[in-house]
């Protein structure tokens, strides 16, 4: 326990010193120069190469993101805010040469109130009236490979955005003869679109592997297991924001708290989890059939 108190201490007393394990910053060049060159956004190395500064990093480092947002639920009848959820994203950058990149995701999370940053264990569900006990989100290590290609980018004066649809469709592990509650039918099929904007002269500065950007969230996903929604007409929209973390003060206390106490040494490990997982994995392992969990 001193030991985790220390290194919270220590972390929270950094303020606003560059977060070492976070991303890599400026190069040596004398103060004030700069070294700007235009990005050929029609080339797809030099493309690539820009969403990977604005994302991540070009070194081989680790950058992190902290995130908030608002789980909407939509039916043909009604819309509501459900819950909220924060938490930090880890990606461990590796540049393969020859223009193309890889990077290792680990996620951890948590639910809140909507709009709030402390951590929920129940909430009333606005659509069943009935309370749902939310399952904190671990997910990873997932992989993504990222070759030279055309990414959509949008420019207005030193403002740029980039964004792309991503389709999953995989095999849902809670079958839903087994879990009438929890699963919302034999496949899941989601549609991601994150989005990342940051300055267009600190994509061209040569002097940084890993500009500044802020993120965008929006995930359109069956119902989560845990609001117990079943196979009813309707999905999720996941809604929200998030800030690469360049100091530690880029993560809110109530995160930086809840990841030291629930994965010492995360931020600072390029590998905090041997062994994949993600929520589905977790609420199987953690719940019942029923809905119950093992204690309840």
């Amino acid at each position: 326990m001193d030991s985790l108190v220390n290194r919270r201490t220590m972390l929270q007393g950094l303020g606003a010193l560059p977060l070492a394990a976070s991303s890599s910053t400026f190069s040596a060049s004398p103060e004030g120069e700069v070294d700007e060159s235009p990005i050929d956004f029609s080339d797809d190395t030099e493309n690539l190469r820009a969403y990977v500064k604005l994302a991540g990093t070009t070194d081989n480092a680790t950058v992190h993101y902290w995130y908030t947002g608002t789980i909407y639920g939509y039916t043909p009848e009604e819309i509501h805010p459900m819950v909220g959820w924060t938490g930090l994203l880890k990606m461990v950058w590796r540049n393969l040469g020859n223009g193309s990149f890889h990077f290792r995701v680990f996620d951890l999370a948590y639910f809140t109130e909507p709009g709030k940053s402390s951590r929920s264990s129940e909430f009333i569900n606005p659509f069943t009236k009935k309370i749902n006990r939310p399952i904190d989100i671990v997910g990873g290590p997932f992989d993504v490979v990222l070759s030279p290609k055309q990414f959509p980018w949008i420019i207005s004066g030193d403002e740029v955005w980039v964004n792309e649809p991503k389709n999953f469709s995989f095999i849902n592990k809670l079958h839903p003869d087994e879990w009438p509650l929890a699963s919302s039918g034999e496949m899941l099929n989601m549609l991601y679109l994150d989005g990342f904007q940051g300055k267009l002269s600190e994509l061209q500065d040569r002097r940084t592997s890993s500009a500044p950007s802020t993120l965008s969230i929006a995930h359109i996903n069956p119902w989560y297991p845990f609001f117990e929604m079943g196979q009813r007409e309707g999905c999720n929209l996941w809604h929200g924001n998030g800030k690469k973390v360049m100091n530690t003060s880029d993560i809110s206390p109530e995160v930086l708290a809840y990841v030291e106490e629930i994965s010492p040494g995360f931020i600072d490990s390029s590998d905090p989890w041997p062994t994949r997982t993600d929520s589905y994995k977790e609420y199987k392992e953690q719940r019942q059939p029923n809905g119950q969990s093992d204690q309840g």
